[in-house]
C-alpha cells in the first residue's frame, strides 16, 4: 500500500513537472494565410489562397461579431470558460457510451481539445489519438487564456471545403468581415464546424443540413436570449449564399503587382487605395478601344489612373484581357520597361528653364546637328528652322530638344533620372544625347510619377496603393514650382486628338496639359495627361516588341486617354492656372520680340508675352533685327552712318543654317546687302557675328583607318551670320579650302592634334582643337 502511494505519488509529481515545462507552443501562427484586398470603399477585390490551398484569414477575437462568439461557445462548448481545458465529466460518460455500454458514439471535446486537434491534425479516433489530444489541450491551456485559445478555434475550425476560419468564411459566404454578421448569419456560421461536410453552405445538401442545424440552434438561442425573439422572422428569409466559385476576381494586375510587393510582410488584411468603380469604367474603356481598332492592329494596351494631389493610385490596367494568352494577358504592362518615346521631353524643357537656358518663347534651331557619331532626325524627316520652346515642345521636334539635352550640363538629365527614382539606370554615356528621345526605357509607374511631380510643383512624391499611406516616402523636389507651371502651360496648348477636338472646344470642357510618345520601330505609344486632379498614362503596342506603324502616340494611345479622362474627370472647367497660387511663385509676364523669343530690341517690330523666371531665365537682347547704314545711291551697305547719303535700315540677320532651312522650304528672305566696295575688311570685321563651328566639335577625338583613304574626312563646317557668302577654312595657319555657309568642307586628316580655324568673308573668325588618332 505504502508503495503504490510512492508511486502515485511519484506520477503525481512527474505529470505535475510535465505540465509546468512543456513549451509553448505556436498557435495558428504555424499554418500559412490568405490575404484579402479591398478597394477604397472597402469592396472585395480577391481573396488569394494560402501556400496549401485553403482560404484562411485570421482575425482578432475582438474583431469578431460577439454573438457569432456566443453562439459558438453555445453550441461547441458552454463550459468553456469553467473547465481547464478538458471536461472530465463529459469525457468520463463518452467514454462509458462509446467503449463501455456501445450505444452510441459520443464526443465530448472541448474547444480546447478542438484547437489542438487543428492545430496539430491529430487522428482522434482512437485512444491514444485521444489521449494525445487531451495532452495538448492541457498544453494549451497552460499557456494560453481562454480568450487566446477561442481566438484560435475560430480562426481554424473548418467551414466547409477549403474554408478554415471564420473570417474566410465571412468574406467568401456573405461577403462581408466577420465583424458584421447578423444574427442570421452567425447562427448558420456558427452549426458548420461540427460537421463542415455534411454543412457545406456550398453544396445544395449540405446547405439543407445547414440550415436544419441552425433552426435548431435558434430555438436555443430563442430560450436563452428571448430579447432576440422578434428577428424570428428574418430566419424565415431566404438566406443568400456566395459559393467560393464566385468570389471576386478585380483588378488582377494591381492586386498581383500589391501581392508581390507585400511578400516580405505579414499584412493579411490590405486596404487600397483603387477605386473599383474607376476600375472597371477603365477596363471598359480598353476593351471598347482595342475592338475598335483591332483592324488596324491594336491588341494590347495599358493604363493607368493617378489621383495627382493625394498621391493614390485609382486604376491600374496592365493589358487588354487578363486571360488572353495571345496578347501575354498576364504581364503587367503598368510595370514593364519600355521605351516613352518623346514622353520624357517636357522634363528637359523644364530643367533647361530651371538652369536659365530657356523660357517656353525661346527661339530654338530644328536644324540638322551631328553631335560626334550621333546625327538626331525628326520623326517627319523635316526641319522647321526656328521654332519657339513652346512649339518645339507642342510639335515635339527631335533635334532642339537633344540640343537642350546637351546644353543641360552636370548631371544631365540622366542625374535627373536617376534623383526621379528611374530604375536600371545606365551611365550617361551609355544612352548619350538619344536619353530625352526615348532611349531609356521606364515604367508607366514611373512615367506617370514625373508627370504628377510636374502637375505638384516639380516635388515628387511616391505612388500610393495602401490606404494607410504606409507606403509613402519623403516627397523630393525635382523641378522649381516656377518651371513646372511653365512647363506645364504649354502641354495645355498641345491639340487634343481629332476624335476630341469639339468636345474639348465645349464650353465648360477642362484643360488637359499632355504629351505622347513613339518609341524607335513604333513598338510603344503612349499618351500621359493632366487633368484636374488626375494624371492618366496610356499604352497601346506589343508585348512581345513586335513593331506597327499605327503605334503612334496622338493617333493610337491620344483617343484613349482623352476618352479615359472624359469619363473620371467631369468638365468643370479646370484649367491648368486653376490650382497655381502666382503670390508665391517667382514669375513674371514680359514682352519679348515676337520672332526671336528674346528682349526686344529697339528695331523690333512685334512682341509677344511670355512667361519669365526674374534671375534664371536667360536675358539677351535680340539680334536677329539690326539697323544698318545703307548708301542711297548704291543700294549697298555703308561703313558707317553718314546723314544725307545713307539711311539706316531694317534687316533680319539669320544665322545660316536657319537660312538653308529657309531656302529649302521656299521662303525667301530680304537679304542684307553686300558691304560696299570702300569698306575695308576690318571695317566689316567689326559688326555682326562671328561663325561657330559644329564640325569638329571641341575635345572630339576622331578615330579613323589609317589605311583607307575614303575614311580620313573630316567634315568642316560651321554656322555664319545672315550677311555671309563665303566660310575660309585653315589648318594650323594653313589655308585649305572655302565652303558657302551651311555646306561642308571635306578634310584629308593625318594623325595628330590640329588648330582649326575658320575665317567668313567679313574677316570675323572662330577656332577649335581637332585631335586624329589611327585605328586598325
Amino acid at each position: 500500500m505504502k508503495r503504490g502511494l510512492l508511486v502515485l505519488a511519484a506520477a503525481f509529481v512527474l505529470a505535475a513537472a510535465g505540465y509546468l515545462l512543456c513549451p509553448r507552443p505556436e498557435l495558428e501562427a504555424a499554418y500559412p494565410q490568405s490575404r484579402a484586398f479591398f478597394d477604397s470603399q472597402g469592396r472585395l477585390l480577391r481573396l488569394t489562397l494560402a501556400d496549401d490551398d485553403r482560404y484562411r484569414l485570421h482575425c482578432p477575437l475582438e474583431r469578431m461579431e460577439p454573438r457569432l462568439i456566443q453562439a459558438t461557445l453555445f453550441y461547441e462548448d458552454k463550459d468553456f470558460y469553467r473547465h481547464p481545458g478538458v471536461d472530465a465529466l463529459a469525457l468520463a460518460r463518452a467514454f462509458w457510451a462509446t467503449y463501455i455500454a456501445r450505444s452510441r458514439r459520443v464526443g465530448a471535446s472541448t474547444i480546447a481539445m478542438q484547437v489542438a486537434r487543428l492545430r496539430w491534425r491529430l487522428h482522434t479516433g482512437s485512444l491514444p489519438g485521444k489521449l494525445h489530444q487531451i495532452l495538448r489541450a492541457l498544453q494549451l491551456t497552460r499557456h494560453y487564456d481562454k480568450d487566446r485559445i477561442l481566438e484560435a478555434y475560430l480562426n481554424l475550425a473548418p467551414y466547409g471545403g477549403n474554408i478554415e476560419g471564420i473570417q474566410a468564411a465571412s468574406l467568401i459566404y456573405f461577403n462581408k468581415t466577420a465583424d458584421r454578421l447578423t444574427l442570421p448569419e452567425a447562427l448558420t456560421l456558427a452549426v458548420v464546424p461540427q460537421n463542415p461536410v455534411h454543412r457545406n453552405p456550398a453544396t445544395t445538401n449540405g446547405f439543407a443540413n445547414l440550415q436544419a442545424a441552425r433552426n435548431h440552434l435558434l430555438d436555443r438561442w430563442l430560450r436563452a436570449h428571448p430579447k432576440d425573439c422578434h428577428l424570428n422572422g428574418f430566419f424565415d428569409l431566404p438566406l443568400s449564399v456566395r459559393h467560393p466559385s464566385r468570389l471576386p476576381f478585380q483588378a488582377p494586375h494591381f492586386v498581383n503587382h500589391l501581392d508581390a510587393e507585400l511578400l516580405p510582410t505579414k499584412c493579411r488584411i490590405i486596404h487600397t487605395t483603387l477605386d473599383l468603380h474607376r476600375q472597371q469604367t477603365v477596363e471598359a474603356l480598353v476593351r471598347a478601344h482595342i475592338a475598335r481598332h483591332a483592324s488596324e492592329g491594336l491588341h494590347n494596351a495599358a493604363v493607368l489612373v493617378l489621383d495627382r494631389r493625394s498621391m493614390a493610385l485609382k486604376a491600374m490596367v496592365g493589358s487588354a484581357d487578363f486571360f488572353d494568352d495571345a496578347i501575354f494577358g498576364q504581364v503587367n504592362g503598368t510595370a514593364a520597361r519600355r521605351s516613352p518615346g518623346s514622353a520624357l521631353k517636357p522634363f528637359v524643357y523644364a530643367l533647361a528653364m530651371d538652369k536659365g537656358l530657356i523660357h517656353p518663347a525661346s527661339l530654338m534651331k530644328d536644324a540638322p546637328r551631328r553631335y560626334g557619331g550621333f546625327t538626331p532626325e525628326n520623326y517627319d524627316q523635316r526641319f522647321l528652322g526656328p521654332v519657339s520652346a513652346h512649339d518645339a515642345l507642342i510639335l515635339s521636334r527631335n533635334l532642339p530638344a537633344t540640343r537642350l539635352q546637351a546644353l543641360l550640363g552636370e548631371p544631365g538629365f540622366q542625374g535627373f533620372l536617376q534623383q526621379a527614382g528611374i530604375g536600371n539606370l545606365k551611365p550617361a554615356e551609355f544612352y548619350g544625347l538619344a536619353l530625352c528621345l526615348g532611349g531609356v526605357e521606364v515604367t508607366m509607374l514611373e512615367l506617370t510619377s514625373l508627370y504628377a511631380a510636374l502637375a505638384n510643383g516639380g516635388e515628387l512624391r511616391s505612388i500610393r496603393m495602401l490606404a494607410d499611406g504606409k507606403d509613402a516616402a519623403e516627397p523630393r523636389r525635382l523641378l522649381s514650382a516656377e518651371a513646372s507651371f511653365l512647363t506645364m502651360d504649354i502641354l495645355k496648348d498641345n491639340p487634343p486628338p481629332e476624335s476630341h477636338r469639339i468636345a474639348a472646344m465645349a464650353h465648360g470642357a477642362n484643360q488637359v496639359a499632355w504629351k505622347t510618345g513613339t518609341s524607335h520601330g513604333f513598338r510603344d505609344a503612349w499618351a500621359v495627361g493632366i487633368c484636374d486632379g488626375l494624371v492618366v498614362a496610356v499604352w497601346v503596342g506589343n508585348f512581345d516588341g513586335q513593331g506597327n506603324r499605327a503605334f503612334v502616340g496622338r493617333s493610337a494611345a491620344g483617343p484613349l486617354l482623352f476618352e479615359v479622362l472624359a469619363a473620371l474627370a467631369p468638365d468643370r472647367g479646370w484649367t491648368v492656372e486653376k490650382d497655381v497660387n502666382f503670390s508665391q511663385l517667382n514669375l513674371r509676364q514680359v514682352d519679348v520680340c515676337a520672332l526671336t523669343g528674346e528682349l526686344p530690341g529697339k528695331y523690333c517690330r512685334h512682341t509677344k508675352k511670355s512667361g519669365f523666371i526674374p534671375g534664371v531665365s536667360p536675358i539677351r537682347v535680340c539680334s536677329i533685327h539690326r539697323a544698318i547704314p545703307v548708301d542711297t545711291a548704291t543700294g549697298r551697305r555703308a561703313c558707317m552712318h553718314m546723314p544725307g547719303k545713307t539711311e539706316m535700315r531694317v534687316f533680319e540677320f539669320w544665322p545660316s543654317d536657319l537660312l538653308s532651312i529657309f531656302r529649302t522650304a521656299g521662303i525667301v528672305l530680304k537679304d542684307p546687302p553686300p558691304f560696299g566696295e570702300d569698306c575695308r575688311l576690318d571695317q566689316q570685321a567689326t559688326s555682326g557675328l562671328p561663325p561657330s563651328i559644329t564640325s569638329p566639335q571641341a575635345g572630339l577625338v576622331a578615330a579613323m583607318n589609317s589605311e583607307s583613304t575614303s575614311t580620313r574626312q573630316v567634315p568642316f563646317l560651321a554656322v555664319a551670320d545672315g550677311d555671309v557668302r563665303r566660310l575660309y577654312w585653315f589648318v594650323d595657319n594653313r589655308y585649305v579650302g572655302a565652303s558657302p555657309p551651311g555646306q561642308p568642307l571635306m578634310w584629308t586628316a593625318r594623325s595628330g592634334t590640329f588648330d582649326v580655324r575658320v575665317v567668313d568673308d567679313h574677316g570675323r573668325a572662330a577656332s577649335t582643337t581637332l585631335t586624329v588618332e589611327w585605328v586598325r
